[in-house]
């Protein structure tokens, strides 16, 4: 059971979540790292929203993913695991995040309620607009703003850490239209909306790549505002080179968003670490 929900949750794409988190963290403790202890409850807060998103995605889309010959062998629609059982999941996951920001500060524990709203409706938007993959960006978004209370107790939020969330919005809001590549006739066929869906596959991965040129400027501000020097640089051009790999029509769709997009999130994150 424990592989099961490990699987369920996604939990490798958490993993990769952290350095984006752990960027906030250092910004939000005026560019050193936070204690030990801080950063662990950061963690715990970070896994636990991810888990109460991401079951709750797999409830409400459980029927979704049954027509969906990519998805059908996920644990509910294949029936693997309960829809009580991934209930228990999402409560868990609830209990730790709120448990972990009561832990960390009162400003976390008050503005707690905040990303639980984009997480638990995210996965809702597909059924209304073409625009649902900002939803996911949005989520992913707000944790380094969450890292950076969380590490400073206050929540003075500085122009840099608004700029590295800017870079997070568009990173994962154009990686998630390539990831809808995969899902193109699927959606049109039972009703579910997304950009390549409406669009087609080459004018949505246009789409994607002006969103990505916004992620890109966004990270480019950031060094050019702290005067970055030669190892932020190679980050970055490590970053842009990723960024390209998204778009290599070689390469199968599936490992251009994990984990290439996913190493130029994490690529990106690294960057202003080296300032």
């Amino acid at each position: 059971m424990p592989s099961k929900i490990l699987r369920f949750i996604k939990i490798e794409h958490t993993a990769f979540s952290l350095p984006l988190i752990f960027t906030g963290a250092w910004m939000g403790a005026g560019h050193r790292w936070p204690s030990l202890l801080t950063l662990v409850y950061i963690v715990l807060a970070a896994a636990g929203a991810r888990t109460f998103g991401m079951a709750f995605n797999r409830i409400f889309d459980r029927r979704i993913d049954a027509r969906n010959p990519r998805t059908a062998g996920r644990e509910l629609p294949s029936g693997a695991m309960g829809v009580p059982t991934a209930l228990t999941v999402a409560l868990g996951g609830l209990a730790a995040y709120l448990g972990a920001c009561a832990l960390l500060n009162r400003w976390c524990l008050i503005l707690a309620p905040v990303p639980l709203v984009p997480l638990l409706g995210y996965s809702l938007l597909k059924r209304f607009t073409a625009l649902c993959h900002f939803g996911i960006g949005l989520c992913l978004a707000l944790a380094p703003l969450g890292a950076f209370v969380a590490a400073a107790g206050h929540v003075g939020l500085t122009a840099e850490v608004w700029i590295f969330s800017t870079y997070v919005f568009f990173w994962l809001s154009g990686a998630d239209i390539i990831y809808a590549l995969l899902d193109i006739e699927s959606d049109r066929r039972t009703g579910i909306h997304s950009i390549p869906a409406a669009l087609g596959a080459q004018k949505a991965q246009v789409v994607a790549a002006g969103v990505h040129l916004i992620s890109l400027a966004a990270l480019a501000l950031l060094l050019f505002l702290n005067r970055a020097q030669w190892p932020a640089v190679v980050s970055f051009a490590v970053t842009l080179v990723l960024f390209v790999a998204m778009y290599l029509p070689w390469i199968p769709i599936p490992k251009r968003f994990f984990p290439i997009s996913t190493l130029a999130g994490v690529a990106g994150a690294v960057t202003p670490l080296l300032v």
